[in-house]
């Protein structure tokens, strides 16, 4: 079974269903507990363990053979999994079953080109960003300095990401023919101080932020990359760039990136994650948000407020999963 039902699906109490798969197992581990200490039951489906029967009266849902009428869906669908769990929660939504994280949030997320637009039409957007299948548009003279970063349009976790420098980067780059796969999202170098910084949002309201940096002598910053972390206290300008960045996004629960410009002393928003690995403080304030919105989706919305946002430096190992303490990067 791919699906996580250790909790019940017909009780008498509220619950709430997390549509994904187990990529991010260490983070249930410890947001279920959390959200039923909060009187809330949690299951995690997987979209291929989902049937749903349609009928002139109406959408029924089954998983494992048993009926299911969630009060809550929390989206948390991603790579090969995007579309047929876009495809769920859209019909989920439209049996008056309430979403966060619905079907376009995340599609829009998980596209860097609609995730940018988004930061564009916010006003978030710091940068000039070249999208398409048309390799042969990319040259050089996009940047001032010839250098350019470019991720594939769609995707996660720092796949795919490569640095143009070269005459020689950017010839090879326009040899691939327009295809499926080869649409792309460039924008220029940003001169960094060789890290970023990823700060997560439960409902649009910063809670935690971490810097990542790059491994070695490399640039990429992605945990899975193999670099370093440490906390990053909430700044004033953080908290307001994040905070507008996931209202732009659509986020629930978000992780906006964030880079700092050593040219301009300023912040730039890279781009905004839907479902993002999360760290223990924030799951905590996760659990208290989603106990919420499934028991009462409209209060939770206008009136929840995390109980703690890290504005101070707090080098505890414990903010992070014990898989990632030895990532942890002594204070400079």
């Amino acid at each position: 079974m791919r699906s996580r039902l250790d909790d019940g699906l017909d009780g008498d109490r509220p619950l709430l269903v997390v549509l994904a798969d187990d990529r991010d197992e260490e983070d249930h581990d410890v947001l279920f507990p959390a959200i039923r200490a909060r009187g809330v039951s949690v299951v995690r489906i997987h979209p291929y363990d989902l049937v749903v029967h349609l009928a002139p009266t109406g959408a029924a849902f089954t998983v494992d053979g048993r009926p299911i009428r969630p009060d809550l869906v929390l989206g948390w669908v991603l790579g090969e999994l995007l579309t047929p769990g876009m495809v769920q929660l859209d019909v989920l939504a439209r049996a008056g079953i309430p979403v966060l994280n619905d079907a376009m949030t995340l599609f829009r997320a998980e596209n860097k080109l609609l995730d940018s637009s988004r930061l564009a039409a916010h006003g978030l957007l710091r940068h000039p960003v070249l999208a398409g299948y048309d390799r042969t548009a990319l040259t050089p003279g996009f940047t001032e300095d010839g250098v350019t970063v470019v991720k594939p349009l769609n995707g996660y976790g720092g796949q795919g990401i490569a640095r143009l420098e070269t005459a020689a980067d950017y010839d090879a780059f326009r040899r691939e023919e327009a295809s499926p796969d080869s649409g792309f999202c460039a924008m220029p170098w940003v001169e960094n101080p060789g890290r970023d910084i990823r700060v997560y949002t439960i409902d649009h309201h910063p809670v935690f932020a971490m810097y990542r940096y790059a491994p070695g002598d490399d640039w990429v910053t992605n945990v899975t990359a193999g670099g370093s972390i440490a906390m990053c206290p909430l700044t004033p300008e953080l908290i307001d760039l994040a905070a507008r960045a996931s209202r732009a996004a659509g986020t629930v629960i978000g992780g906006v990136d964030i880079g700092e410009d050593l040219e301009t002393g300023g912040h730039v928003v890279y781009e905004v994650n839907s479902c993002p690995t999360c760290e223990p403080p924030v799951l905590e304030e996760a659990a208290d948000f989603l106990a919420a919105a499934t028991a009462d989706l409209d209060a939770a919305r206008s009136t929840w407020r995390p109980r703690r946002v890290r504005t101070e430096l707090d080098e505890d190992p414990a903010l992070f999963h014990a898989s990632k303490r030895h990532l942890l990067r002594a204070r400079e």
